[in-house]
């Protein structure tokens, strides 16, 4: 009895660290894979290393309405990772919509408006095995009725091989999810997910860059109230402030685009790594230069003064 109970002991004691450490092992991701490197040299892009070479890879590359960045994270269950793009578009295209594949269920978001879009097979905008939310079901239908952007999406899981897929429109910010099968590498999942991904948001970015140049030409952009980022709705009920940027938007919204939609907000979770230079660099109080910099310059020129002075003197001599 006392061995059966020091057996299980110390199975409770090292069993939660020995698969702690084996996730560890197992999901680690950092700039020596490959596959970051590979895709950011397909899309013409480039590979951003977060400092100390722990977590992903950003991948930053441009696009002709806007700036597109690729990172990867877990995505939800045991060996399986999550490929994210998001497209900063330039220009306005004034709705929220959410695409996903394979079909499910509304979210719960407190995004204003956004409703279930119901397509039968007669549509001319029909998806087979897609559920689709919008705040603009109009809008929604002109972007589906785009053969190619229709025809990317529907074979678009077959492509990318991925299990699940996500797309999510944000009024100026346009995201692409897709889930890896279980058991792939994080460098894999990135290399074989990322370019049919890549297609889809290039696509996706030039119709709705089109859509917001129609709408503007119209008038119709001018007649949305455009304070929520996400949504284009007035922030009136359940407010979030960014810790980052100070922009303001609905809760739900937040969620839905899984934080900031501002393109150089630090909270938003593309940003790139950035070098923080320690403040004054270690000088006296009385040494700390102003913000022309004129004291640098000063001591600049001193220094240089004083080298011409050695030179004339050792020239003398």
């Amino acid at each position: 009895m006392f061995w059966l109970f020091a057996f299980c002991l110390v199975a409770f004691l090292t069993v939660p660290v020995a698969v702690a450490l084996a996730e560890s092992f197992l999901g680690r991701m950092g700039s020596r894979d490959v596959g970051f490197w590979a895709l950011a040299r397909g899309v013409g892009g480039t590979c951003h290393v977060p400092w100390g070479r722990r977590g992903s890879p950003i991948i930053r590359f441009g696009l002709p309405d806007g700036e597109a960045r690729i990172h990867a994270g877990r995505a939800p269950g045991w060996r399986r990772w999550r490929v994210e793009l998001r497209s900063y578009q330039t220009s306005v295209f004034g709705f929220t919509a959410r695409i996903v594949t394979p079909s499910a269920s509304p979210v719960r978001w407190r995004t204003p408006g956004l409703a279930t879009m119901d397509l039968f097979q007669e549509d001319q905008e029909y998806l087979p095995d897609f559920s689709i939310e919008t705040t603009d079901e109009s809008l929604m239908r002109w972007l589906l009725r785009r053969h190619a952007s229709r025809d990317l999406l529907e074979h678009l899981q077959a492509n990318s091989g991925a299990q699940t897929l996500e797309i999510i429109l944000a009024n100026q910010l346009i995201v692409v999810r897709g889930d890896s099968p279980r058991g792939w590498t994080i460098g894999s999942s990135v290399e074989h997910l990322g370019p049919p991904l890549v297609d889809i948001l290039r696509r996706l970015s030039s119709d709705l860059n089109e859509l917001a140049s129609a709408m503007v030409k119209t008038g119709e952009i001018d007649d949305l109230v455009v304070c929520c980022p996400a949504c284009g709705n007035q922030v009136e009920v359940d407010p979030h402030r960014c810790s980052g940027c100070g922009a303001y938007m609905h809760r739900g919204c937040h969620e839905m685009a899984d934080g900031c939609t501002s393109l150089d907000c630090e909270f938003s979770v593309d940003a790139l790594p950035t070098l923080i230079i320690p403040e004054n660099l270690g000088l006296e109080p009385d040494e700390v230069p102003d913000e022309s910099g004129s004291e640098i310059l000063a001591l600049e020129a001193a220094t240089i003064v004083e080298i011409d002075d050695d030179l004339d003197v050792a020239a003398e001599a």
